[in-house]
């Protein structure tokens, strides 16, 4: 295996420890909706709001297209490896992918406590948990992200935040 195929399966390998919660090799659906279920929770948003059954409904929608491209035995939960295949596929990356942007885009909306259309530091340090990042990482990152400098991020800074997480 040589060493660009090595770095592209880590991210996806360190993404699948992450979401393994109860550490039994193997990510289910419980493990793959833990976050948004935490998240609503910490930000005391209601899971039958509409922010909140929109960021439930794009993570369900990721959950089951992983499903279909990785899950080799069928059995609904996908293993290390049917997890790393099904992130590393040609299918997860295509532009056409069933849901694609959606998580990154009713995250940000929940975040955007003003509906002003960006997010400030406080309301990004809000997902600093999710993005498995400290508050100290995140302060420094979002720093980083903000390109214009204006103290707040677009959807496409913020874009580049939820990257980290499914890259790192």
């Amino acid at each position: 295996m040589t060493d660009i195929i090595k770095n592209a399966q880590l991210a996806p390998a360190q993404e699948f420890q992450r979401m393994d919660a109860d550490g039994d090799g193997a990510v289910d659906r419980s493990d793959f909706l833990r976050a948004p279920h935490r998240l609503l929770a910490e930000l005391g948003i209601p899971e039958e709001s509409a922010k909140g059954r929109a960021l439930l409904d794009a993570n369900e929608t990721q959950w089951k297209f992983l499903l279909s491209l990785g899950d080799a035995d069928g059995d609904g939960v996908l293993t290390a490896d049917e997890y790393i295949a099904a992130r590393t596929s040609p299918g997860f990356r295509s532009a056409d992918r069933p849901g694609k942007g959606d998580v990154c885009r009713t995250l940000f909306d929940l975040l955007d406590r003003d509906d002003d259309g960006s997010l400030d530091e406080d309301e990004f340090l809000r997902a600093a948990d999710f993005l498995c990042m400290s508050e100290a990482e995140a302060r420094g990152y979002f720093a980083e992200l903000d390109a214009d400098g204006s103290g707040r991020l677009s959807p496409k800074e913020f874009l580049k935040a939820v990257k980290r997480f499914y890259t790192s």
